[in-house]
């Protein structure tokens, strides 16, 4: 998980979010320290692995599982994903990069919460990645849903490289998106409605979860690894 930052978030439009947010207690870290509390769902959205290759192929975390023999599940880890071999100098053949997901499962999202938000802005906030590009303070773009991608090239370049956004949400805060440096997937809090919506989307992975529900490596109390 990402380290706690020492600057505060008064006077920044993270503020609101940071308030809701739930400080580490107990074993593990849970959704509650990425999602505020208040919304009626919750959801895990799983970043697809991709090929090493270079083919473009991808593969989802339940189909990956499933041929496993691996229970496909809300606090399924990484870890517990069977080994399925190496390419030349050792490179696993399915990755899925940290922090963000991939590009469909992206596009997919602001497809089905563009149903919810209508026209009004959206604000998409750079926390991790501003501390590590030298800022004081969190950095916030304020723009319209459809243009996540455009925010992303220009935020990409402006901090060196950094990718994002770490949470996006529209002015009335419906709905939060979150993800988290160290984590392969995405935890978004919505209304019923919305979420069903994006659970009963072909092009995106999730499952429903709580609050409580784990979200570190070691979280799978399901599955036992070799």
């Amino acid at each position: 998980m990402t380290a706690v930052r020492e600057w505060g978030y008064g006077g920044t439009e993270l503020a609101w979010l940071k308030a809701g947010l739930a400080g580490c207690a107990g074993e593990g870290h849970v959704v509650a320290e990425l999602v505020p509390s208040g919304f009626e769902a919750y959801l895990r959205v799983f970043h697809r692995f991709e090929a090493s290759d270079g083919s473009g192929r991808t593969r989802s975390w339940r189909a990956w599982a499933e041929a496993g023999g691996v229970r496909f599940h809300a606090e399924l880890s990484h870890w517990s994903l069977p080994d399925d071999g190496r390419g030349p100098g050792g490179t696993p053949h399915w990755y899925a990069g940290t922090g963000q997901p991939d590009e469909r499962t992206r596009r997919a999202l602001v497809r089905v919460l563009a149903e919810a938000t209508g026209a009004q802005p959206v604000f998409f906030a750079y926390d991790l990645a501003a501390v590590l590009s030298g800022s004081d303070e969190p950095m916030v773009r304020r723009s319209s849903l459809d243009q996540l991608e455009a925010v992303r090239e220009e935020m990409t370049a402006e901090l060196g490289g950094a990718e994002g956004p770490e949470f996006w949400w529209p002015e009335d805060r419906s709905w939060v998106v979150t993800s988290d440096y160290d984590l392969l997937s995405t935890y978004v809090g919505c209304s019923a409605t919305v979420a069903e919506r994006i659970l009963g989307s072909d092009e995106i992975e999730a499952l429903p979860v709580t609050l409580r529900t784990r979200v570190d490596g070691d979280a799978d109390r399901l599955n036992s690894r070799a």
